[in-house]
């Protein structure tokens, strides 16, 4: 009797566990899509060192304050804000890099503020409107670097050492100042900057040549080696500190589209110490980007011409000839991309245009993206009637710049 008791009994726990069973089976096929919980995969993990470092960048030409820009400005009771606006939210404050060429010393409260002619020192309160703008980088070595001879390098220096985040290159303190490497980092990658120019309008006495980055002996044009040393040796000496190398020239004829031979000796010379970038002005308009591939691939702006400017008819472009004076008002803007993983790699580089624009009154000034200059704008501009007109822009842009090299 006992052993039958326990079979049952033993019967009836199995057929209870297969119930069980069963329905805890056909429970999970029946459950729905929506109620069952998505059981998702681990993601890898992967290392900081292993993400790929991306860096963007916006590069334009020369800031020329000119006496009808601080006019406009005074009689509008303007702090410039509004003159930059359109491509300072549009480009500078979106990107991780701005570079840009300050052709004029920032002068102190006593110094003489100049706009005119050849000879150039802005007020601080000008320096205090680029400081506002989302600027990185400063090159400040150009033709009106001496324009306020010693005290205007220096007052130059204090001005964005003391006021900005702004890195500057190209002038200095002293010898020492000099030698010590500019570095910006951004996103993990380290970007290393100096900056050159053929010479000054005011010529840098030989004990203070220190001051200013010169690829030309200012008293003799044509013995050029020591300064070329200096420039290798700096640039060597850069080079292993810094992932991307970008080199400022300020060289070539003023009011040309073409680059002269010295610039194109000077390109394959930085393309031989291995420069990744080169940023160069002085023509007051635009001229080619290349790219020289030889055992190193250096992209080359020849010129990025002007971005900022207010001259409405500059006396020493060619008599009769409009051409220049309205190649003075339109500067182009080029954006690209920095990635660094294995190996560093400049791409996605694009080029498009500014309009420095100001009405028939030489009032209103304001810088305007060429996708954003209207009809409008186009036929209320002071230079309209002398032929700087939409149609020859495009033309004179794309004769200049061939995308298809880019």
């Amino acid at each position: 009797m006992k052993k039958r008791r326990l079979k049952k009994r033993w019967l009836i726990t199995l057929i209870v566990l297969f119930v069980c069973i069963g329905l805890y089976v056909l429970g999970g096929r029946n459950e729905s899509p929506e109620n069952k919980e998505e059981i998702k995969p681990t993601p890898p993990i992967i290392k900081e060192e292993q993400k790929q470092k991306k860096v963007k960048i916006t590069l334009v030409g020369d800031i020329l304050f000119e006496s009808p820009l601080y006019k406009d400005l005074e009689q509008r009771n303007s702090n410039g804000d509004d003159y930059f606006s359109r491509i300072n939210e549009r480009f500078f404050s979106k990107d991780d890099l701005t570079l840009a060429n300050m052709e004029v010393p920032i002068g102190t409260e006593t110094m003489k503020v100049s706009g005119d002619g050849f000879n150039f020192c802005a007020p601080p309160k000008m320096g205090e409107l680029v400081a506002r703008q989302s600027i990185e980088v400063l090159c400040t070595a150009n033709n009106h670097t001496y324009d306020r001879e010693e005290a205007g390098i220096n007052s130059t220096l204090d001005f964005f050492k003391n006021n900005s985040n702004i890195l500057t290159v190209g002038t200095y303190y002293d010898e020492e100042d000099r030698s010590k490497p500019r570095i910006v980092e951004k996103n993990g990658i380290k970007f290393g900057f100096l900056a050159y120019t053929y010479g000054t309008n005011i010529k840098v006495p030989e004990n203070l040549r220190e001051k200013v980055g010169l690829f030309n002996n200012p008293s003799d044009a044509n013995d050029a080696s020591i300064y070329r040393e200096k420039m290798k040796e700096e640039i060597t000496l850069l080079r292993p500190k810094v992932d991307v190398l970008i080199v400022f020239m300020h060289w070539g004829n003023e009011f040309t589209y073409t680059p002269n031979t010295q610039q194109k000796n000077l390109a394959n010379f930085l393309n031989e110490l291995d420069v990744d970038i080169v940023v160069g002005s002085h023509s007051h308009c635009m001229q080619p980007v290349e790219w020289i591939n030889n055992n190193h691939s250096t992209l080359v702006y020849y010129s990025l011409g002007n971005f900022v400017s207010a001259d409405d008819d500059i006396s020493r472009t060619p008599s009769g000839q409009e051409e220049f004076d309205n190649a003075y008002q339109v500067g182009l803007l080029s954006t690209l991309e920095v990635s660094l993983n294995d190996k560093v790699e400049i791409k996605n580089v694009d080029t498009s245009l500014v309009i420095n624009y100001f009405d028939k009154d030489m009032k209103n000034f304001k810088l305007i993206p060429y996708d954003e200059y209207t009809v409008e704008n186009e036929k209320n501009h002071y230079r309209y009637s002398y032929g700087m007109t939409k149609s020859w822009i495009e033309k004179i842009y794309k004769d200049t710049i061939k995308k298809d090299n880019l």
